[in-house]
Parts: structure tokens; C-alpha cells; sequence
């Protein structure tokens, strides 16, 4: 099956366009909604108007501004679909993007940047998740839920047996270069009480960035999440609540981003987080390990360790540190042993409700140079990689976030892994919408 890839995207934003024209046209029996009655809806419900924007003319008005198109005064966060029979939701975003570098290459290609890859105009995700979440409080429950992605960062959570062969070289339905439909979560889950399972394909959640865009404050990924940790897993996920501020999980998997590949050999995954009682400090610690094919086609094993850690320093100001450091015998060839480790560290200021801006700086050590690839995809040098990234968050809505940074890489090693192997540094600048439904 060919797909086209923006017929999915128009589609989309069609039925956006229509279900937002259905709502702001007002019903038959409302003509005007008196001044008086706004004044009153917005007495009672005027502390939520943080939820949705500041209260100036740069974030569309506010809520008060809104309240008097809205005949329930909601300022809500606006969904395409109304919740279904049984509990069942259907949500998802669209996000797009462009990327421009300060040198202009044959290819047109950003790597070893990941997902915002290219200097293109791209749609970076088409996300959509149909879920039913569990709600155990009254014992036990059953949900789950299926994420499906199209975009161009399908190609990064493509996994053997799902959307490629078992054997990992041949697509099963893809036949675009850059869009791709992939299914990145597919799980049943039960809970009861305090426990839960999940079983099937899920998100690996070791580290403080995800694939999924809106939970990410920069567009573009430091090295760590792109190359040192797993995107997903396949197995039985289970997790316990100890309190209300400590939760334990453990897994067995079948290796890193895997679905049902020919070769493929159980392993393992326990991690603990902490929250502190007031609610300004958090604490996740994950550890994974098993057998996974080395570089080299053989079984070896491979350890993964992840620390993030958050402290929200003022109302304001939040500060996130992550160390990860990661093994694999005789991954750099028969009898040497690949290491790759580094350290992120995020500073992210709240201006308003509209507006934030962070900053990002990393350092990623490849030590033998078998997890960055060089531009062409081949196996890289061993080096340092640095990277510091700044940027903003603009929210003029609660269902649009437009996201400007500006990055700059580079590279402390024997090689030039930039501008299509002409240069050891890389200055970007990009953005991105996201647009929640």
C-alpha cells in the first residue's frame, strides 16, 4: 500500500475545521448572551482563566475574551470527539515544523539530529490515541489503548514484526522515504487497587524526553533520548503505587524496540519514582538489560541505567538533570565493549500562561562510536557530543503551543559528523506547531 503522505494531514484538518465551525455557531434558541451573565460566569469561574492563556491582548484576549463567544463559559481544552460509550476516548494532535541550518548541504539533511532532521517544511506527527484508562478505586478495572503515528517521525518507532519484517530490513506497508504510519503503543491493561499490567507494545519511558511531541518543551531531541535509550518495548509491564508518592515498576521484554523480530532473547526492566510532599521534587530511576544483537550480528548484553531528576526551584523555574549510562559486550566488535553515556540538563522559566523559555545542554559520549552514525548512516567515530539548545513556548490557546528555538552542535572527536561530513559543528534554527484536538 502507497501512501500519499498528506492526504492523511488534509483529511485532519478538514474535520478540524468543520467540528470547530459547528461549535462556535450558536444554537438556534441563543442569539446573544447579555453582558450581565458573562460578568456573573466569569466571577465564579475566572480562577480558571490560567488554564487557558493570560488575560491580554498577545494571548488571544483570555478568557474573558472568549467567555463571550462560549455559551457554557468553558475554557476547556477543545476535543474533536466527545467521550464514547464505555469510557473510550479518542484524542490526538498534529504537529508540524521546519528546520533551516546556518550551511546549505547537498542533502538537505540535519543529521546526526533526529526527527527535526531535515531543512524542510515538514508534518512531524499526525498522532492519534484511542484509549480506555482504567480507574481502580473501586477495585479493579480493564482499559488500553492504541496510538497510531504518521509523519515523518514514524520512521523512528518502525519496529521488527509490527511495521517491518521480522528480520528488521523490509517495510510491510510503508513505501515513502520520510512518511511513515507506525503503531507506537498497542496494549490491553488491568488494574486493582494499587497494581496494574500493562501487556503488549508500549513506550520505554527511561529518560526525561518522549517521542510523543506535546509532552516535550524543545522541538528537536538531545543524543541521549535519540541514540542511548529505547524508544519501545514489547512485553508485560507491571506497576505498584506504594503511596501517593512512590511508585515501583518492573517488565520483562523482548528486547529494545522490538515487536516480534526473528531473533530476539527476554529481558528486564525495574525502575522506581518519588515525588517529595510538596510536590517540587521528583525523582525516576529505571535500569533495563538483556540480550540484544551487537554490531557485530551476535547476541550480547546490553544495560541501560537512567537517572532524571526534577526540582521546581520557585513557582517559576524548574531545573531537570539526566545522567544515562549505557553497555554492550563485544558491541564495537569480538572482544571490545561499546560505552555510550553523557548528561542533559534543562532550565525552563515560566513567563506567563502563555509564554515560557528554556534552555537545554547536553554532553553525549559515544565511546566507541557505534550508537551516532555519520551523516550517511554509517557507523560514526567515538567522540563527544555537545549540544546547547534554546527556545520558547508560546500557548495562545489551550490547544496550540508554537514552539521556536535555536540550537548549536558540536562534535570533540576525529571526524566531521555535520553538514554532510564537511564541518565538526552545526548551528540550527527551527520551530514547530502543535495543534491538540
Amino acid at each position: 500500500m502507497r501512501l500519499n503522505p498528506f492526504v492523511p494531514t488534509i483529511i485532519v484538518i478538514a474535520t478540524i475545521w468543520v467540528r470547530a465551525a459547528s461549535l462556535h455557531a450558536a444554537p438556534p434558541d441563543v442569539v446573544h448572551v447579555p453582558d450581565e451573565s458573562i460578568d456573573a460566569a466569569l466571577a465564579t469561574f475566572g480562577h480558571l482563566s490560567m488554564d487557558c492563556g493570560c488575560d491580554d491582548i498577545t494571548c488571544l484576549g483570555g478568557c474573558e475574551t472568549r467567555a463571550r463567544h462560549l455559551v457554557d463559559y468553558s475554557c476547556a481544552p477543545w476535543t474533536l470527539l466527545p467521550e464514547l460509550a464505555g469510557g473510550i476516548t479518542i484524542t490526538g494532535w498534529l504537529e508540524a515544523g521546519g528546520a533551516a541550518s546556518a550551511d546549505q548541504t547537498a542533502s538537505r539533511s540535519l543529521s546526526p539530529l533526529t526527527f527535526a532532521d531535515r531543512q524542510d517544511i515538514t508534518v512531524n506527527q499526525l498522532y492519534a490515541i484511542i484509549e480506555r484508562s482504567i480507574d481502580t478505586t473501586g477495585g479493579w478495572d480493564i482499559g488500553g489503548r492504541i496510538d497510531v503515528l504518521f509523519g515523518t517521525d514514524a520512521r523512528f518507532t518502525e519496529v521488527p514484526g509490527l511495521e517491518l519484517e521480522r528480520d528488521g530490513l523490509a517495510s510491510k506497508w510503508n513505501s515513502h522515504t520520510d512518511y511513515r504510519l507506525s503503531t507506537p503503543q498497542a496494549y490491553a491493561e488491568v488494574g486493582v487497587r494499587d497494581w496494574s499490567v500493562k501487556l503488549g507494545h508500549w513506550y520505554a519511558n527511561t529518560g526525561y524526553e518522549t517521542v510523543m511531541a506535546p509532552q516535550n518543551f524543545f522541538y528537536t531531541h538531545a543524543y541521549t533520548m535519540a541514540y542511548g535509550e529505547p524508544f519501545t518495548f514489547t512485553g508485560a509491564l507491571l506497576t505498584y503505587e506504594l503511596n501517593e508518592r512512590v511508585s515501583v515498576r518492573g517488565a520483562v521484554h523482548g528486547g529494545w524496540n522490538s515487536f516480534d523480530a526473528t531473533r530476539e532473547r527476554a529481558g528486564f526492566l525495574g525502575g522506581v519514582n518519588w515525588t517529595s510532599m510538596d510536590e517540587r521534587t521528583s525523582v525516576a530511576l529505571t535500569l533495563t538489560t538483556g540480550d540484544q544483537v551487537n554490531n557485530v550480528n551476535a547476541y550480547s548484553q546490553r544495560s541501560l541505567y537512567s537517572i532524571v531528576l526534577s526540582q521546581r526551584l520557585n513557582d517559576d523555574l524548574t531545573y531537570v538533570f539526566q545522567h544515562d549510562n549505557g553497555w554492550q559486550q563485544d558491541d564495537g566488535g569480538p572482544g571490545v565493549d561499546a560505552e555510550w553515556y553523557g548528561i542533559n540538563q534543562y532550565l525552563i522559566y515560566t513567563l506567563n500562561a502563555c509564554w515560557s523559555m528554556g534552555a537545554r545542554l547536553e554532553w553525549f559520549r559515544d565511546d566507541e562510536g557505534v550508537r551516532v552514525p555519520d551523516w550517511a548512516g554509517n557507523t560514526g567515530t567515538p567522540g563527544n557530543y555537545w549540544e546547547a539548545t534554546f527556545g520558547m513556548n508560546w500557548t495562545p490557546g489551550t490547544n496550540l503551543t508554537i514552539r521556536p528555538e535555536l540550537r548549536w552542535d558540536w562534535f570533540d572527536g576525529v571526524g566531521n559528523p555535520y553538514n554532510d561530513g564537511q564541518s565538526n559543528n552545526q548551528c540550527t534554527a527551527s520551530f514547530d506547531a502543535i495543534l491538540t484536538f
